[in-house]
């Protein structure tokens, strides 16, 4: 009976064992392409401060800047041709505001204008443009487009909706294999033990450490194991925060089914018909937003944070609604505020509202999960700590390589032994 479930036991860590280095093999290259970007990633804004100076920050001055509605109006009056459906409330001394440009029909065509360009930069103080953003593609590569490029490789691999697809093929197995490897650096139990858990920890303590005076095989085992121990509850948040944003169409449904909601805004139904721009003015509508936010966090006892105010205010004309958010004791990160509620464009009415944290289960970790991923909580140590851990990715993934080659050998040296001469 004993010896039966010892090689139950043997067979089932085999089969694990097998599953974990075919994952490894198939997901080598894409989290090792995504590990290097990501850690480029982690210091844009900082790259984009280099490269490209005059769309991020104006020198600061003794005096107030421009409010985000005077400045939206000025990019419209420039151009006729476009709609603004997104403001950022929140702006930093300096900061340059960006106004994504949609473009609207030519009435001789029926066709949207070619603008030649997709965002406007302007001088918080002024209102002159500083640049334009001509488009987010990646060719032909310039300074403008550095780090679009390596956003595009880190998210879809410069293939579109196909390099989505593979990656988030890819973030599936990863989010599995995770807890696959976690569970193989678990020591075997031990009948001398008799459950004393300090004995098992005891033994476990090993897997944490790189045998650096080992020889080549060794080393590199007790690196892989090691690092994916040490870098796991990171791995594991990158891994299903990519599923998230690469396979929504999996993540958000598996969510849902446990959670109850995940997206209220997606669930709003369609306006019967594209509404491209709403009844209510902005200016009224962020005096609406700001009410009903207010409305929401008194009744559901949240406590929003007035000095802070709101961050993000944008319109939907698919779901004819606008959206409006404000910081408050359930942020997480400054990106993901406490509170957004959606409103009709065109009444005011609520349509539907979410927080941050607290509200639901499936909501606050996805959004934990999202912010560690892009690293816009945990301030300047997060940010080093994405950095690290992307650099340290593909050293996982190619000692994992390493392994299975050397077994692959020595595997095929004995079976080349074992034929008769």
């Amino acid at each position: 009976m004993i010896l039966a479930k010892a090689a139950s036991g043997v067979a089932t860590r085999r089969f694990w064992v097998a599953l974990h280095r075919y994952a490894g093999l198939y997901m080598a290259l894409f989290i090792s392409v995504a590990g290097i970007t990501g850690a480029i990633l982690a210091f844009d804004n900082e790259i984009n401060q280099w490269l490209i100076p005059d769309t991020v920050r104006v020198p600061v001055r003794n005096a107030p800047s421009l409010d985000p509605y005077t400045l939206r109006e000025r990019a419209l009056a420039m151009d006729p041709r476009i709609r603004i459906n997104f403001i950022n409330l929140n702006m930093k001394p300096g900061e340059v505001p960006w106004f994504m440009a949609d473009p609207k029909e030519d009435p001789k065509t029926g066709k949207p204008y070619e603008l030649g360009y997709q965002a406007l930069c302007l001088n918080p103080y002024t209102g002159e443009v500083t640049a334009k953003i001509k488009d987010y593609n990646s060719w032909p590569l310039s300074k403008e487009r550095f780090i679009y490029m390596i956003f595009d490789l880190h998210a879809a691999l410069l293939c579109g909706r196909v390099g989505t697809i593979l990656l988030g093929i890819a973030a599936l197995i990863w989010t599995v294999d995770c807890c696959v490897g976690l569970f193989l650096t678990f020591p075997r139990p031990a009948a001398k033990e008799g459950g004393c858990p300090m004995r098992w920890i005891g033994r476990w303590a090993p897997s944490w450490l790189v045998a650096w005076r080992g020889k080549t095989y060794r080393f590199q085992f007790s690196l892989h194991r090691a690092l994916g121990l040490w870098l796991w509850p990171m791995l594991f948040v990158f891994a299903i925060s990519s599923v998230s944003f690469n396979l929504p169409e999996v993540y958000n449904p598996v969510m849902k089914k446990l959670f109850g909601s995940i997206d209220p805004q997606a669930e709003l139904p369609d306006h019967p018909k594209p509404k491209p721009d709403p009844g209510l003015e902005w200016r009224k509508a962020g005096e609406i937003g700001h009410r009903l936010c207010a409305e929401v966090a008194a009744r559901e006892g949240i406590h929003l944070h007035a000095a802070e105010g709101t961050i993000y205010f944008m319109y939907n004309p698919v779901k004819g609604v606008f959206s409006y958010s404000e910081h408050g004791d359930r942020d997480v990160g400054f990106h993901l505020p406490a509170i957004t509620v959606y409103f009709d464009g065109d009444t005011g009415a609520l349509k539907a509202w979410e927080s941050a944290a607290g509200k639901n289960v499936g909501i606050t970790f996805t959004r934990i999960v999202t912010a560690l991923h892009t690293r816009t909580i945990g301030g300047k140590p997060m940010q080093f700590s994405v950095c690290l851990c992307g650099v340290l990715i593909p050293v996982i993934s190619f000692s994992g390589i390493y392994l299975w080659w050397r077994k692959r050998k020595t595997r095929l040296l004995l079976s080349q032994s074992q034929q008769p001469s």
